[in-house]
């Protein structure tokens, strides 16, 4: 059974989340949130709130990853820093292929956040160092792992090999995003350096391996900032320096990507637009960084070095960025040419990025 408003009370009363007195008496009320999954925000009298999340297509790779994500916040129960900086899993259905979350009242998603405000306060980016820190610094016994979240794989991310090998369905992707491959396999110094970077990629602890703005929850508790990781469906057991590097290209992308839908930009535009307004954001990102660092306790003298290779993989996270910006397009538009620009320059020269795109200066 797919769960839509329309049937939703009746699934939750039969869960136990809701009670028939709230339906009866006007205290249910549903509003839908859907992006890429089935998401409902449900309003339920003296409970408070919660939130569904059910998979839009019945096929094993969605099933697998719902599986993974329930996994991964039982896991997180365990440690309690990381507990605190997760969503609290209520229920996870196998049979209708979907979870239950407390619902976290008035929060939004630090790309909302960053849109509406346009201000980059360093605090935030501490939180959210912060959050990485609780899950990056812990070490498993792979073979313990395995058996706590089945399906977890240790691969490097598809977009290294893009250029060699589809990894989707035939038809399940626009012209632009089929186009795509093609742009890449038109730039062979950017190829030259795919390669060179897939040669470098650790299996080390568990990563989040979809880091983006939007997958970061921000609310307040007691009047103080708090941020959230969520959407952890794509877990893998990977290298920490390919979150760290999402977080990087998640600021130099924002410039970009906040005007995505209108075409008519051109990407010269959009790079200088970038290049003008990244200072805004240079005391957030040395802020994220120096607070990574701190909390993992990374000898300075190896800082520089991890810098520059979190970096690069930043750039080839904004590759992913400028895929799926592609969805629906006919062709790839200037959006993605701009970030797979940025992306070249950052790979070219990492030592020159860091100061010139992302305001470090004593790190390199």
């Amino acid at each position: 059974m797919f769960l839509t408003a329309a049937n939703l009370a009746h699934y939750l009363t039969a869960r136990g989340f809701v009670s028939v007195s709230d339906v009866v008496d006007g205290q249910f009320r549903v509003i839908e949130a859907g992006q890429h999954n089935r998401n409902f925000k449900v309003l339920c009298g003296t409970r408070g709130g919660i939130f569904v999340k059910q998979i839009q297509a019945i096929d094993k790779l969605a099933q697998s990853s719902l599986l993974k994500e329930a996994q991964v916040y039982r896991l997180a129960q365990k440690f309690p820093d990381w507990a605190a900086s997760v969503p609290s899993l209520l229920d996870y259905d196998q049979t209708r292929h979907s979870l239950i979350f407390e619902l976290i009242p008035d929060s939004q998603n630090l790309r909302e956040f960053y849109y509406q405000q346009r201000i980059f306060p360093t605090s935030l980016a501490c939180l959210l160092a912060e959050a990485l820190s609780y899950y990056h610094r812990l070490s498993f016994d792979e073979n313990v792992l395995d058996a706590d979240i089945p399906g977890l794989q240790k691969k490097v991310p598809w977009i290294f090999t893009y250029y060699k090998k589809s990894y989707f369905s035939p038809g399940s992707l626009s012209a632009g995003a089929v186009q795509f491959a093609d742009f890449l396999r038109s730039k062979p110094v950017l190829i030259g350096h795919l390669d060179r970077l897939f040669e470098t990629w650790h299996f080390e602890t568990l990563i989040h391996a979809d880091l983006k703005w939007d997958n970061c929850l921000l609310y307040h508790d007691a009047g103080q900032p708090k941020l959230k990781l969520i959407d952890w469906e794509l877990v893998e057991f990977g290298d920490r320096r390919w979150d760290v590097g999402s977080v990087f290209q998640a600021y130099l992308s924002h410039w970009i990507m906040r005007h995505y839908r209108d075409q008519s930009q051109q990407r010269e535009q959009l790079l200088q637009d970038t290049i003008d307004n990244m200072p805004f954001m240079f005391a957030s990102i040395q802020a994220f960084w120096q607070a990574y660092c701190d909390q993992m306790q990374i000898a300075v003298q190896d800082r520089s070095s991890l810098l520059l290779r979190c970096l690069e993989f930043s750039a080839i996270r904004m590759l992913c960025t400028a895929f799926e910006s592609l969805y629906g397009l006919a062709q790839v538009s200037q959006h993605a040419q701009a970030l797979v620009e940025l992306s070249q320059e950052i790979l070219d020269a990492p030592e020159q990025a860091a100061r010139n795109l992302f305001g470090f200066v004593e790190e390199c």
